[in-house]
């Protein structure tokens, strides 16, 4: 039988480059309009919002290897690669991220942040902790990449481990300084879950799309697990933006408000793309990987949103 789901060909790392633009590129416009990047700190501010985009990128890279092996199990060889260099990205990262929030909290050009700036920001406030959390659980999964993990129980560890260093620096951000913080937290936590199982989802299907018989048994999984995380990412996004808005009326009258409606449009037409795109793989149509991609591009550009969201009062 002739295979035409799609050419047997990787995602390039100029394909990757480019989906990473348009998170990074998402991310910088959000702080600018909501007022992330002030007139007197724009290297502070724009470096703060791209290691934060960097970050949820890179959580996502694991999640979607990890989702890989879930979805289908089986060798990998690409999942681990794209481990073996996440994973240290994601820490490398958030070791910049701690000097670039330590300047900012100690009101210092990033050329003159000292070690007790960082180690300030790290055990004072709660975003801090958070920070420390997201640290620890990376450096939890070197140990798991180091082991070369293999089958499901390993990666649903190393799925567990991403989605706990993704949620914790938006949990313990303005989340948990809200006055209602019983309900922001987890519905940011969900929040984080949710979207990191739908777009690494996508990622593994596509994927997988190069491998029929892998695929077939993959995107059943995938089409219940994606319903499920858009379903959870409403509410839990209905519940944490309830916690940040005080009224309907600032989705309409504020910049915060603003970039919610943004996202609420990119998740929207994000769903519509997903559900279109799975029909196409059942049938075994082309181009699969055109249909997902404007897919990944719109939800890489939500997180882009919420990497400003999360650190936006």
């Amino acid at each position: 039988m002739t295979d035409t789901t799609t050419p047997r060909r990787d995602a390039g790392p100029a394909t990757l480059a480019g989906w990473s633009a348009v998170a990074l590129g998402a991310a910088v416009v959000a702080a600018g309009l909501s007022g992330g990047i002030g007139p007197d700190s724009v290297p502070l501010d724009l470096a703060a919002a791209l290691v934060r985009a960097t970050a949820d990128l890179a959580a996502l890279l694991v999640a979607g290897a990890a989702l890989t092996m879930l979805l289908a199990p089986g060798r990998s060889p690409g999942t681990d690669r794209a481990l073996i260099v996440a994973v240290p990205a994601w820490t490398a990262v958030l070791l910049v991220e701690a000097v670039v929030r330590g300047a900012t909290a100690a009101g210092e050009p990033l050329t003159r942040v000292r070690p007790a700036d960082v180690v300030g920001y790290l055990t004072g406030p709660a975003a801090g902790t958070g920070l420390i959390l997201a640290g620890t659980a990376t450096v939890l999964l070197l140990g798991c990449v180091a082991g070369r993990p293999a089958g499901a129980g390993p990666a649903a560890l190393v799925l567990a481990l991403a989605i706990a260093g993704a949620a914790a620096p938006a949990a313990f951000g303005h989340a948990a300084a809200s006055p209602h913080a019983a309900l922001a937290v987890p519905g940011v936590v969900l929040h984080v879950a949710a979207a990191l199982l739908w777009v690494g989802g996508l990622g593994a299907v596509l994927v997988l799309a190069r491998e029929p018989a892998r695929l077939a048994v993959a995107l059943p999984r995938f089409s219940r697990l994606a319903g499920w995380s858009v379903a959870l990412l409403v509410v839990s996004g209905v519940l944490a933006a309830t916690a940040r808005l005080g009224s309907p009326a600032e989705l309409v009258d504020g910049g915060y408000g603003a970039l919610v409606l943004v996202k609420i449009v990119l998740l929207a037409g994000a769903a519509a793309l997903g559900g279109l795109t799975r029909r196409r793989l059942r049938a075994g149509r082309i181009p699969v990987l055109a249909w997902a991609g404007v897919e990944i591009l719109l939800l890489l550009a939500a997180i882009g949103v919420a990497a400003t969201l999360t650190h936006t009062a």
